[in-house]
């Protein structure tokens, strides 16, 4: 039975006393009518204890703005939610569209930084964030008194003589839950083995992100910098400063310790707030963990990156013989969840 208000309840005695179960939670279709994002589709979630997020059909079903009880969860960038159109794929031009949101897709055939790999130059964190969705769908299954709200499509990487790549999200929320779960499909249909890199790119931000916050987790090896500027501030990594003017954005490669079903854990933890912060993934699928500290003015943001490569770019991926290759009909999934959960 879903949890809601204090007490539990059935299906009938839930449907006795609204006359649309939108009047309590649910989720809706949306599309935005102006500035850089107008025309951007959306769907808004809403669990109805408290958990409120929007996933972005035309932004490769990011999710965007989130919320719990009122309290924001994600960095929200100052770019917006550009259309993709708007998208610049060369060297570093990805930025100018990176909206932030709790969820911002990277890959498929490049995560990480931009790079030349053979003959083929690629962009800053590849092209999935900037795909519009198909085959779309929102809906509330309900199964005996439980109800769960979806949102879900396919995006489709491909071109010529290359890549063909179609990527399934499914991105479900239970009735009286503060949970998203996210399940990602990729299947190569095309007839070539080709690259897949695919990076979770999530943006907390103020106030989860706040001076004494702290970064949690069970490490089965030490954690490591990504660069000299990271190396210097490795030290205290795990705890997140108050805005510091020209900070330098600091990268450290994390191995959390799976549980005994592969799943690793990191908790986000605001000794101010009433709640934690909680990142879960299998491990097995997401072998990589990256934390992305960036305490700067207005750029006020901590990403927890789970990803199958690191974020150097496809041709260091390669050299070092993490790069991972996908068969032509295989099926890879991808699993995780956000969450929220009270003290």
């Amino acid at each position: 039975m879903a949890q809601l208000f204090g007490r539990s309840w059935t299906k009938r005695e839930l449907l006795e006393r609204v006359g649309d179960l939108a009047q309590v939670a649910g989720v809706e279709r949306l599309t935005v009518d102006e500035g850089t994002a107008g025309g951007v589709k959306v769907a808004r979630v809403r669990s109805g204890a408290g958990l409120d997020y929007t996933v972005l059909f035309s932004r490769g079903m990011d999710i965007g703005q989130a919320s719990y009880r009122g309290v924001p969860l994600a960095w929200v960038s100052a770019t917006g939610v550009g259309h993709p159109h708007a998208f610049e794929p060369e060297t570093r031009g990805w930025l100018r569209t990176f909206h932030g949101g709790l969820l911002t897709g990277c890959g498929l055939s490049n995560a990480g930084a931009h790079n030349t790999d053979g003959e083929e130059a690629l962009g800053l964190h590849g092209y999935l964030s900037h795909l519009p969705a198909e085959e779309t769908a929102v809906r509330t299954e309900w199964e005996g008194d439980e109800a769960t709200f979806i949102v879900e499509g396919t995006l489709r990487e491909a071109r010529v003589f290359s890549e063909n790549l179609r990527l399934t999200r499914h991105i479900t929320t239970a009735l009286g839950e503060n949970r998203i779960r996210i399940q990602d499909t990729v299947e190569n249909v095309g007839f070539k083995t080709v690259p897949l890199m695919l990076l979770y790119h999530l943006n907390f931000g103020f106030p989860v992100v706040s001076e004494g916050t702290q970064i949690r987790f069970d490490a089965a090896s030490p954690t490591t910098a990504r660069d000299a500027i990271a190396e210097a501030g490795i030290a205290g990594w795990q705890t997140l400063d108050a805005p510091i003017p020209g900070y330098e954005e600091q990268c450290f490669f994390h191995d959390p310790v799976a549980d005994t079903a592969g799943w690793a854990t990191v908790t986000l933890h605001n000794p101010v707030l009433a709640f934690d912060t909680v990142v879960r993934y299998d491990k097995t699928a997401f072998p990589y963990l990256t934390q992305w500290k960036m305490m700067g003015q207005g750029e006020y943001v901590c990403g927890i990156e789970p990803a199958n490569c690191r974020v150097f770019g496809r041709a260091t991926e390669r050299a070092s013989g993490r790069l991972q290759h996908i068969e032509p009909g295989e099926i890879r999934r991808f699993h995780s969840e956000i969450y929220v959960t009270e003290r």
